[in-house]
């Protein structure tokens, strides 16, 4: 079951982040989330993502970030972990610039449901 809410919710979160909604984007995330962004800085907090998502969404050549889950685990009743690959979209004058990798998420079961607890994204 747990696992099935998990790609449930993270198809909403691609959603989130097709629409650039960054409050519906971290709404998936533990308050004191931790994102190692490829090639980038590690973001502690959702206040941290929610900024990082506002600029990346204020670039007009960025389109989505896609997360696709192949793999999801329940470790236990309360956390599972998630791994996938993820890309990246930006429209460029010269078309179609894509950008991706592999990722790991940590998931926690809380009175708020499941939330992201952890993401590591890394670049192919």
């Amino acid at each position: 079951m747990g696992s099935d809410q998990i790609r449930a919710l993270r198809a909403q979160s691609n959603q989130a982040i097709a629409a650039h909604d960054a409050d519906r984007t971290v709404s998936f995330m533990a308050p004191d989330i931790v994102v190692g962004v490829a090639g980038g800085p590690t973001l502690t907090g959702r206040d941290a993502s929610r900024v990082a998502f506002a600029e990346q969404f204020a670039d007009r050549a960025f389109v989505t970030y896609v997360r696709t889950p192949e793999q999801v685990t329940l470790v236990d009743p309360m956390r599972a972990t998630e791994r996938g690959r993820w890309v990246g979209r930006w429209r460029l004058r010269v078309g179609m610039h894509e950008q991706g990798g592999s990722y790991v998420a940590e998931w926690r079961y809380s009175e708020m449901g499941w939330l992201i607890h952890s993401e590591t994204f890394i670049e192919a």
